[in-house]
């Protein structure tokens, strides 16, 4: 009797123990589905600074410390959207730079269309689309949408390509994109630095002319490779007004042309259409030039003219993946150029430019600047097709060489001197702003470009890449992988531990 007395209390504490077990397993489980189902839904991130994710550009701080006032940023999106972190990241290294340069106030506002149904309405009712940033300025607003700030991965990268218009339709919703980490290439940095630099320009916007009618590049050419719509959004987007002109018809270039633009005409310019340019440069026009290497050009007198030597080399460097394309990591001092140290310009087959000396216009000297050069390495080819290729001192131009000049006449006279000096800037292709080319982010053709169009137009906005400022990190999980997640925390784990449990118990039984 008392031996059975003794071993119920043992089996029953047992069984007790197993019981416990179980509802300490079931109550585990249960715990975890609740609190990755609250992470879920509050979409709960964890971060790991990585280098200098909230620094900004030194285009952005100077443009900050040049600023004064108060900025309004509303940020119109939904916090669980896959680009709110690096948006609201952004953002942040905007306003800290602010107040570490003792510039323009930045104050951001952060509406979420499911939660601040209020505020959400109003912007809604001013024509604010979901997922853009507000900037607003006493009373001047620009609107930046995440289409903006997203650039789609160029076709030679990958499929896709939303500049399209044929091809919208066909563009990935965003939680297909989300779950596939396929969002682009963020470029947050430069686009908001151009809205914040808008707010200050005048209400008048400055008019850039684009030359059609001898085979140049279009503008509005949405293909993913060869097209030119990326760079021609970029200069809109930095507040100027594009607009096509060609040039038979017309006796002068229009009053309001800031800058004229000839993106690689494959045909040849008549002698009235010439003479038509170098009017217009006379009278303090700016011309940006971008030549076609395959097409015979007749610019080379009018280049003459104002100090830059259109050769018919074309430059090739040991700095080079493919052996085609050329790496230009030295720039020469000039505001086109500003704050490119330590990044990169990729050109394909440039034709190269040199400085003609001994050019004198009335009582002025053209002051001519090269802009882009290749190594120590480099040099100009007679025969690009021949290889390999081999430096011929009888035939080709020694390097370093020159792919890009600038020209500036009368940049001398007083400011109060009502006086436009004349500007040009030559570049030996076009190809290096193509979308396919600027599509890539390993290269700052696309910041070259738009200095080179800001300072011809005389607008001190230039740019500077922003490589590190636009880095991202993600860090959050789509739908697919928290309900992963879930399944993993919530039932193969406890699983796991009670398996562990019961072959321990098991084991010990045996004993």
């Amino acid at each position: 009797m008392k031996s059975g007395k003794t071993a119920a209390p043992g089996g029953q504490n047992y069984g007790m123990l197993r019981a416990s077990s179980v509802l300490a397993v079931i109550l585990g489980a249960a715990l975890t589905v609740l609190l990755v189902t609250v992470a879920y839904r509050v979409n709960f991130t964890w971060e790991n600074p990585v280098d200098h994710l909230l620094s900004v550009s030194a285009r952005t701080s100077r443009m900050l410390s040049e600023s004064q006032g108060s900025i309004r940023v509303a940020c119109f999106m939904d916090r669980r959207h896959p680009m709110f972190r690096p948006v609201s990241r952004l953002l942040r290294g905007l306003s800290a730079a602010s107040r570490r340069v003792a510039g323009a106030e930045i104050r951001v506002e952060y509406v979420d269309p499911h939660w601040d149904l209020a505020r959400a309405s109003q912007l809604t009712s001013q024509n604010i689309p979901e997922n853009a940033l507000v900037f607003e300025r006493q009373r001047r607003r620009v609107v930046v949408t995440l289409d903006d700030m997203l650039t789609e991965k160029s076709a030679l990268m990958g499929p896709g390509n939303s500049d399209n218009p044929d091809n919208r339709d066909n563009r990935m919703p965003w939680e297909t994109k989300r779950a596939g980490r396929d969002l682009g290439i963020f470029r947050g940095e430069s686009v908001c630095a151009s809205a914040i630099a808008r707010l200050a320009l005048p209400n008048e916007r400055t008019v850039v002319y684009w030359l059609t009618g001898h085979g140049e590049a279009r503008m509005d050419d949405y293909d993913s490779i060869y097209g030119f719509s990326t760079v021609a959004r970029e200069v809109a987007r930095d507040g100027f007004e594009l607009r096509e002109l060609a040039l038979p018809g017309h006796d002068t270039v229009p009053a309001d042309c800031s800058v004229l633009v000839a993106a690689g005409p494959r045909k040849a310019f008549t002698a009235r259409e010439l003479d038509i340019l170098s009017t217009y440069l006379q009278r303090g026009g700016r011309l940006l030039l971008l030549l076609n290497p395959s097409a015979e050009n007749n610019f080379k007198p009018l280049m003459s003219q104002w100090g830059v030597e259109l050769t018919d080399k074309i430059a090739v460097s040991g700095k080079t993946l493919t052996g085609d394309e050329v790496y230009c990591t030295r720039f020469g001092d000039h505001y086109v150029t500003r704050d490119l140290s330590g990044v990169s310009v990729v050109f394909g087959h440039p034709l190269c430019v040199a400085v003609r000396q001994e050019v004198t216009i009335g009582l002025d000297r053209p002051k001519v600047t090269l802009l882009t050069l290749s190594d120590d390495d480099g040099w100009g080819e007679s025969e690009p097709e021949a290889r390999p290729r081999v430096f011929d001192p009888a035939r080709d131009l020694p390097g370093p060489v020159a792919m890009a000049a600038a020209v500036e006449w009368g940049g001398n006279v007083a400011s109060d001197v009502a006086f436009r000096p004349t500007r040009i800037c030559v570049f030996g292709e076009h190809d290096f702003v193509m979308n396919g080319v600027l599509a890539s982010r390993a290269n700052a053709n696309r910041d070259l470009f738009v200095n080179a169009v800001a300072w011809l137009a005389g607008v001190e906005t230039g740019t500077a890449p922003s490589l590190g400022g636009d880095a991202t990190l993600f860090t959050g999980m789509s739908r697919r992988e928290w309900m992963s997640l879930t399944l993993a925390a919530s039932l193969f784990l406890p699983l796991g531990l009670l398996g562990v449990f019961w072959f321990y118990s098991l084991i010990s039984r045996r004993r």
